[in-house]
């Protein structure tokens, strides 16, 4: 397993890689402290799925870790990016890449070890929970991780996925029977939100909201009622707090 440290200032890169070895305290655990954007994307194509999660510095000369961010972001959906910073207002700017926890610098220990285990919880569970959908005369596991979004269309429900192996399908889209209601009860909870009578969405493939519409990573805009637009706001700040 494999940890990215991605900052500019290397007193920085080499105290979060002692904390880091000091936590996992595995000879299977390798941190690997990077000083550049450019650098950061160059290993991560490398070393593609063995990467765990990446520790990301907002603030860098040249690419900075927002467009870092992005650039990661459209090639690995899934890869937990934990962005760092010493200006928290600049926090805000990270909810368009979806970044799986913001730490303030000087970093704290106990925010450093919440971080890893909501990492932890959330690598845990992504990778065991699957949706079961009946298509035709078979059945299709889709990795829950690879829904984008849900919306109900009358008896039906049509499951929009990004793709992958996992999802059993290609970016596209799954029909089964069913009420919108039911299925969320089948999904994980912390990581899927029903915005609309029509629609449940995955908080993780939410790319902005303009206080009507949610922008999704597939390219759709999805309405969000007016009754469920104060919810979605604590759901997706908690998301991004706390997961």
């Amino acid at each position: 397993m494999k940890i990215m440290i991605c900052d500019d200032e290397k007193y920085i890169r080499d105290d979060l890689k002692k904390r880091l070895e000091e936590y996992y305290n595995s000879m299977d655990v390798l941190v690997l402290p990077v000083s550049s954007g450019e650098e950061l994307l160059k290993i991560v194509e490398r070393e593609r799925g063995d990467v765990f999660c990446i520790f990301l510095d907002i603030e860098m000369e040249g690419m900075d870790g927002l467009e870092t961010a992005r650039r990661l972001r459209a090639e690995y959906p899934a890869l937990p990016i934990l962005l760092l910073t010493s200006h928290t207002e600049l926090a805000l700017e990270g909810y368009e890449v979806q970044a799986f926890r913001f730490l303030a610098k000087p970093l704290r220990q106990e925010k450093l070890v919440e971080a890893l285990r909501a990492v932890e919880k959330s690598v845990r569970t992504a990778e065991t929970h699957k949706l079961r959908v009946a298509a035709g005369d078979r059945e299709i596991y889709v990795d829950c991780r690879d829904i984008s979004y849900v919306k109900s269309e009358n008896v039906y429900l049509n499951i929009v996925t990004t793709g992958g192996e996992s999802s059993g399908t290609e970016h596209g889209r799954l029909l089964m029977r069913g009420k919108l209601k039911e299925l969320l009860t089948r999904l994980p909870e912390y990581i899927f939100c029903q915005i609309h009578r029509s629609y449940i969405v995955n908080l993780s493939h939410v790319v902005s909201f303009d206080g009507r519409n949610v922008q999704m990573d597939t390219g759709e805009r999805l309405p969000v009622s007016g009754g469920r637009r104060e919810m979605f706001r604590e759901r997706m700040t908690r998301y991004l707090r706390e997961r």
